[in-house]
């Protein structure tokens, strides 16, 4: 049984939520505490099939604005965190298309990433059977370790910590 912890990769999936930028910084210090590469991923959903070439080449275009904007907006985290003492050379940032889940899954194993570390939006409910939820499913079938970072006002079920269902963490 192996049970050393090397991190040399770390991949962080943003899609500017909230928690998803929680996730952002928190990778950012692991990479640096580690002295990891930092592989940040930003997944579009698919192209419909049926659409026109007209609406393709439309999407086309948004994509190629969607890989700018997403450039620009890991680069204001960077402003907004606080972390200019990172080094960007080793912060890497890709765009793809895909069902987030088996794109992150994807990405991690083709690039040898050691750890990713990923936002939760927290659902439970109705609201999490209506959306699904990406982040459940990357820790199901990652190839690698996985941690989820969860919104500051993540309700915790009374079930499990026997106290109150609106308890705060």
């Amino acid at each position: 049984m192996r049970t050393d912890f090397d991190v040399k990769k770390i991949l962080v999936p943003v899609d500017f939520s909230d928690t998803s930028r929680r996730a952002f910084y928190v990778a950012l210090r692991m990479a640096r505490l580690f002295g990891a590469e930092t592989y940040v991923l930003h997944v579009q959903e698919p192209i419909r099939g049926f659409d026109t070439g007209e609406a393709m080449e439309k999407k086309a275009q948004e994509i190629t604005r969607l890989e700018e904007g997403v450039r620009r907006r890991v680069n204001e985290l960077f402003q907004e965190g606080g972390l200019g003492e990172i080094d960007r050379r080793r912060v890497h940032v890709d765009v793809t298309g895909g069902k987030p889940y088996l794109e992150i899954c994807r990405y991690a194993y083709h690039n040898d990433v050691d750890m990713i570390v990923i936002g939760s939006h927290g659902y439970s409910g109705v609201k999490h059977r209506l959306f699904g939820s990406q982040t459940e499913k990357v820790v199901r079938l990652a190839s690698c370790p996985v941690l989820t970072i969860k919104p500051d006002d993540v309700e915790i079920d009374s079930d499990i910590t026997g106290v109150p269902r609106k308890f705060k963490v």
